[in-house]
């Protein structure tokens, strides 16, 4: 599989593994697959980036169930970080441009000996002129945060204004959007066309997560019609 083979189905609904029961994660990944959903999403958290802390590369190699693995790595030193992933089996590993080595994590991405989709997320306060640097490196995804996961709100508008002026800039990168994403949240995000979205709670932790998800699905596809 190429890099172009991983864009191709990094595509829809990227779920957030670790918003269902700790206990059962293999069984919820396989339910989910079971709805249709081709991504699985980590949000891998050290203590220090963020306040929270949770995942590890084990947690990404027991879900080898040949859905896409997408690794986000919410870590201050991602560089001392990525291969441990790459090894693990992710498919997508995204860095932080607010992150410490951001560089380096991003080009040992690049120069793995297996195609691995190298990302990189972009906080609300983190300009698009700030992260030049980064987007110079032409990564293979990008992923808009609306929240800053260390104590902001999310700003769907503001996000999906940042998303549309991306799609000028690195008209090559998968668009991905992430937080505040909801049932009641999705039209608009979806209005924007992101090839990605990720989404944890409001699907995992609904009274009905299937159908959640299925709403969710539509919205996107409707946009997209």
């Amino acid at each position: 599989m190429s890099i172009d083979d991983l864009k191709s189905r990094a595509k829809g609904i990227s779920l957030g593994l670790f918003a269902a029961d700790l206990g059962n994660l293999r069984r919820a990944a396989q339910n989910v697959a079971e709805w249709g959903c081709n991504i699985l999403h980590f949000d891998i958290m050290d203590g220090v980036f963020v306040p929270q802390m949770i995942g590890g590369p084990g947690f990404v190699a027991a879900m080898d169930l040949g859905l896409l693995r997408d690794v986000h790595l919410m870590v201050q030193n991602p560089a001392a970080h990525v291969e441990s992933y790459i090894k693990a089996g992710a498919d997508m590993i995204t860095v932080h441009a607010e992150s410490d080595n951001a560089t380096e994590a991003i080009k040992i991405i690049q120069a793995s000996n297996r195609p691995v989709m190298a990302g990189l997320a972009l906080m609300p306060g983190t300009t698009l002129e700030d992260a030049a640097p980064l987007l110079a490196l032409n990564p293979d995804m990008i992923l808009v945060l609306s929240l800053d996961p260390r104590g902001t709100r999310a700003d769907i508008t503001a996000a999906c204004t940042r998303l549309t002026e991306l799609r000028e800039t690195a008209p090559n990168a998968v668009l991905a959007f992430d937080g505040g994403v909801t049932l009641d949240s999705i039209t608009e995000i979806a209005a924007c066309a992101p090839d990605m979205v990720v989404s944890g709670s409001a699907v995992l932790g609904a009274k009905k997560p299937k159908r959640a998800f299925a709403a969710m699905v539509k919205a996107l596809e409707t946009a997209n019609t």
